[in-house]
């Protein structure tokens, strides 16, 4: 038995490593933290899923192609430019930004897995609360390793690239110009070059993935140790569930797989609290939007949870992630109450984010600790709320 949650992600970073979606190492993982979970929960499950784990960033390669084709179409015929680029946007605007998964069916089908553990209360179960946190890790983002915040600030050029070139292939037309002929063709033409950034965005390793996300599993691990006495749940009316989501790095497919087949129950009272990179007790944040997709987080759970910060003499801090989502919009837009809690600052790339420096030596065994008290107390706190 772990005595704390440094000592569970280590061993788990020692025994089985990175843990791509969908890989061996990451299916070893997720069994290792299965009989981890056993001791501790009333029972514990695997549920197995299969999607197009690599589509997501896959598809990266197909926008730039599709972009380039649409910078020379001119040359023929600026309708074709027009239909070709804004077939491109719309299909990069839903397929990555939103994560509608639009190009899965071009993919093949690969196996990953969710680890459930739950525990019953002691009374009549009313409500049911989700702590979760995801096992695998990413591929490096080689730009943001290199590059930093400039490395986002290509991706963000590329990406109004794509947004805007039928844009202004359609202001050629209303406004009578040749677009080869214009300074916006070759600012377009330059945008090409860093949209090399998306095309290559991954490098060969592996990261190690300790604050992303080993660190919100581990938090999730010991709030539930903390919301147990001597073996058995302090909860009265609350059946709690502590899940490992598998590939969330893909494009939240774990947590997609989980909601789509648990839709029905999960509608019943039941709220989801994500914990994702406990790195920074001092740049922890309840978030309570994430911008690409549109998923504002339920009222109810970002006010229990800043109640718990503040009982615990920690500032209440919200946040609005940007760019990329979290495993509680996959419930928060389907009309399940879920909120995450991001420890990372929220206005400039961390240096351990997707880069080769995510590692052990990242994280403070401190940080987690006093997180999964937070998050035991959040839990209690929704427990004694009249039904």
């Amino acid at each position: 038995m772990h005595k704390t949650p440094l000592e569970l992600v280590s061993t788990i970073i020692e025994k089985f490593g990175p843990r791509k979606a969908g890989s061996n190492a990451e299916k070893n993982a997720q069994e290792y933290f299965s009989e981890q979970l056993k001791p501790i929960c009333n029972t514990v499950e695997t549920e197995e899923f299969t999607d197009a784990l690599t589509a997501k960033f896959s598809s990266l390669k197909i926008f730039c192609f599709l972009f380039y084709i649409s910078l020379a179409l001119p040359l023929w015929s600026v309708n074709i430019a027009i239909a070709v680029s804004a077939l491109n946007t719309v299909v990069f605007f839903f397929h990555f930004l939103m994560y509608k998964d639009w190009l899965d069916i071009l993919y093949p089908k690969l196996t990953s897995r969710n680890v459930i553990g739950t525990i019953e209360p002691t009374g009549k179960v009313k409500q049911t609360v989700i702590i979760s946190g995801h096992m695998d890790s990413t591929p490096e983002f080689i730009w943001w390793y290199y590059f930093r915040d400039w490395g986002i600030r290509m991706m963000l050029v590329s990406g109004l690239a794509f947004v805007s070139l039928p844009i202004f292939y359609l202001s050629s037309m209303v406004f009578d110009f040749s677009p080869f002929l214009s300074y916006g063709w070759y600012c377009f033409a330059f945008c090409s070059i860093f949209s090399l950034s998306f095309f290559f965005i991954h490098g060969k390793r592996i990261v190690d993935g300790a604050q992303d996300n080993l660190s919100g599993v581990a938090v999730a691990f010991f709030a539930a140790h903390n919301l147990l006495k001597n073996g058995k749940s302090t909860l009265q009316n609350t059946r709690l569930k502590i899940i490992s989501f598998g590939s969330e790095e893909t494009g939240l497919k774990g947590s997609k797989a989980y909601e789509q087949k648990h839709h029905d129950e999960l509608t019943k009272a039941t709220h989801i609290i994500n914990l994702d990179g406990m790195l920074d007790i001092n740049e922890m944040h309840i978030i309570d939007f994430e911008l690409s997709l549109f998923a504002r987080h339920d009222k109810y759970l970002i006010e229990t949870l800043g109640k718990a910060f503040q009982s615990n003499g920690l500032e209440n801090k919200s946040g609005m992630i940007p760019i990329g989502a979290t495993d509680a919009s996959s419930f928060t837009r389907n009309g399940i109450p879920a909120v995450s809690v991001v420890g990372l600052p929220m206005h400039k790339l961390h240096p351990t984010y997707h880069t080769r420096r995510d590692t052990i030596e990242c994280l403070s065994n401190d940080t987690m600790s006093k997180m999964a008290k937070i998050i035991a107390d959040a839990v209690v706190l929704i427990d004694s709320k009249k039904n």
